[in-house]
């Protein structure tokens, strides 16, 4: 469903959430706010069958092609998905991925999800897989993937409006299903804005289209938008629908929607064949990036300059798997939220099978300032309604939940919890090969694709493609030199302390969940509590330092007094490592830009020539990175893992065009040359 708020009533009707369904028929959905069902109760999946697929001529669109994508404008109950998914798997020439991008205002939930399917029996292969992965908790605006049927099949929700969020996406769309309540219904959806958003996110090879309704609206705003139509007999009682097809954009006029780019120093290269990669780096970014690869078909090597995987900030005993929810729409909050549910089914997958440590108990966030405290308080005033993500604690519910008394309360996430990442780097990196003990220091391109040079002189390759995920590595590479003064070191020190210390302290107690303040403490894992973290900039060294235990447990004592009182730094054992952060505090995700040639091509945006035709962006062919993530890898490796193999392997995108902008690698020069801070 895509409707928006402002769909009319009928006369004398009270207004009702636009999200509310109710049920029709036994299992039919139906929305009381735009007066319509979601599909047609009689037969349904034959209408959706008939209109979306035969409309679309499908299967034989996708049988030339090695993927292939939906885009759909309403997605509702999932049933023109999973329609498209059963005839995808019976055709034994299908493309060798299908991916589908929807957009839906308001999600089902999964139990009403579930409802609505069991009209579909025939579809219970797929349905079940869908409602397998399907969120428990509420799904919030944005982009949100998930893969099915080992990889094959990517599904790709935009949560938000149908208009802005196609208008904010890039996708290279096939074909679309033309979907959501009727004009008469939801007039604002069918809008020119919306029918331009579709030809601007098409693929540029052409693309083509099929609707239930043969309705003026909608026949003229696709004509506007530069999308041939034809009429075909209606499905059922209906008399007309219509087809149509967006011609290849070299023959497209700039009206239709194929215009210059605003930011054309963002444009992503053109993806090639892409069958081997390097990934330089064996932490937490190289190790997603090695799996998102595979996954793809991809023959992946990761070279790692010490001898084991996860050796620097990775190699941590347990890492805090916590949201990073925000008050306002800032970027950095939309990527991190977007990160954090990806990699959290990612780990509650290998946790449930055995392949990961992890323990989902939440996290709880205290108010230890007023300042805190009133982020917290806009935190909830936003999410307050979606207690499955987020809630507030008094002191004593904090203390109860946490399992000791606490000075405080706070917020508790109770989808959250603990990994150890060393376990799921080991993960990701099941079945890639290795390169351990290889320190490379060069990166050449031939003829025959990308040669990575070792400091001791061997080579490597060729390879179709390489990305940079180590921290330090980046800034010694030719490609990325440039990137030094944008990448800060910052150690951050751990420290451990057994449980007969909670045990003592408070008779025995426990601690039950993970404990965010100014540091953080964990629950036991093999017998220690994980506590600490300091945060020191520009130290790129890895010695264990008394100074830093015994700042560790000056935090710990401003929430757990009677713990720390038993602590000394001499008595503890810990753990060093660096993490590399940027100003922006998002990380650099993307092709690797030729900074000479964006000097050269772009070193007059600060005229404020807004009419200026600049070239596409210049790169070092087939060279990407993947770094400056600091604290947060646990939630951003994964989601930046699959936004690289999307661009490298010609994916839809997994998220919308603002983000992928803000953490393009390009934004620092062309931040550098707006400002005049980097000159020409």
């Amino acid at each position: 469903m895509t409707a928006g708020d402002s769909a009319s009533l009928p006369e004398g009707d009270d207004p009702r959430p636009a999200g509310e369904i109710t049920w029709q028929d036994g299992d039919v959905p139906f929305s009381p706010h735009f007066g319509d069902i979601y599909y047609n109760p009689k037969d349904g999946l034959a209408e959706t069958r008939y209109v979306f697929l035969e409309g679309n001529n499908l299967p034989s669109a996708w049988q030339t092609k090695e993927n292939f994508t939906i885009g759909e404008t309403g997605l509702g109950t999932g049933l023109n998905f999973l329609a498209a998914w059963q005839c995808w798997a019976n055709d034994p020439n299908r493309s060798k991925r299908l991916h589908f991008v929807s957009v839906e205002k308001y999600p089902l939930s999964r139990d009403d999800m579930i409802r609505a399917h069991k009209s579909w029996p025939e579809l219970l292969e797929f349905s079940s897989q869908l409602a397998e992965i399907w969120p428990h908790e509420t799904m919030l605006p944005g982009v949100h993937r998930f893969d099915l049927a080992n990889g094959t099949i990517s599904l790709t929700i935009l949560i938000g409006d149908a208009i802005e969020s196609w208008a904010n996406y890039g996708g290279a769309i096939d074909c679309w299903f033309l979907d959501g309540f009727a004009p008469s219904r939801n007039p604002d959806m069918w809008d020119p804005a919306l029918f331009r958003a579709l030809a601007a996110a098409s693929n540029r090879d052409g693309a083509t289209l099929a609707t239930f309704t043969a309705a003026r609206i909608a026949r003229d705003g696709l004509e506007g938008a530069g999308f041939e139509i034809s009429k075909r007999k209606g499905y059922g009682y209906k008399r007309d629908m219509i087809t149509a097809a967006l011609p290849a954009s070299e023959n497209a006029p700039e009206t239709a929607g194929y215009q210059i780019s605003d930011d054309p120093w963002f444009n992503l290269p053109t993806p090639r064949n892409v069958k081997s990669v390097a990934v330089i780096g064996g932490g937490m970014a190289g190790a997603a990036c090695a799996a998102a690869l595979k996954a793809r078909g991809c023959a992946v090597t990761i070279f790692e300059k010490s001898d084991q995987l996860a050796s620097a900030a990775s190699g941590n005993p347990i890492g805090m798997l916590e949201p990073y929810l925000t008050v306002d729409d800032a970027i950095t909050g939309r990527f991190y939220e977007a990160g954090y549910r990806y990699s959290h089914r990612m780990i509650k997958r290998l946790s449930d099978t055995g392949r990961v440590e992890a323990a989902f108990c939440g996290v709880l966030d205290l108010g230890t300032s007023a300042r805190k405290q009133e982020r917290l308080d806009g935190l909830i005033a936003r999410l307050g309604d979606k207690p499955d993500l987020v809630r507030a604690m008094n002191c004593d519910e904090a203390s109860d939940c946490f399992g000791l008394p606490l000075p405080f309360g706070g917020v508790f996430y109770p989808s959250a919890g603990w990994v150890n990442p060393p376990s799921f780097v080991r993960a990701l990196c099941d079945g890639i090969d290795q390169e351990l003990s290889t320190d490379i220091t060069a990166i050449e391109d031939t003829s025959d694709g990308e040669i990575l040079m070792s400091s001791t002189g061997q080579a490597f390759g060729p390879f179709d493609a390489v990305i940079i995920a180590g921290a330090r590595e980046t800034a010694k590479l030719a490609q990325t030199n440039w990137l030094g003064v944008h990448l800060n070191p910052v150690r951050g020190q751990i420290s451990y302390f057994g449980e007969d210390v909670v045990h003592q302290a408070h008779n025995n107690a426990s601690i039950k969940c993970v404990l965010s303040h100014k540091g953080y403490v964990t629950p036991a894992r093999d017998g220690q509590h994980v506590f600490g973290a300091t945060f020191g900039r520009d130290d790129d060294q890895t010695d264990l330092r008394d100074a830093d235990h015994d700042f560790n447990i000056g935090q710990l004592a401003k929430v757990l007094p009677e713990i720390a009182a038993k602590l000394s730094p001499e008595q503890l054992e810990g753990r060093a490592s660096l993490r590399t952060t940027t100003a922006d505090h998002l990380p650099l995700i993307g092709p690797a830009p030729d900074f000479d040639l964006y000097l050269a091509s772009y070193g007059d945006i600060d005229k404020g020539k807004k009419n200026a035709r600049y070239i596409n962006a210049q790169y070092h062919k087939d060279v990407y990175i993947c770094t400056g993530f600091g604290a947060r890898g646990l939630i951003g490796a994964p989601l930046a893992a699959e936004i690289l193999a999307s661009e490298i392997c010609a994916l839809p995108l997994p998220l919308e065009k603002p983000l992928m902008h803000a953490l393009h690698p390009a934004r620092f020069i062309i931040r550098g040359l707006k400002r005049r801070q980097i000159t020409v």
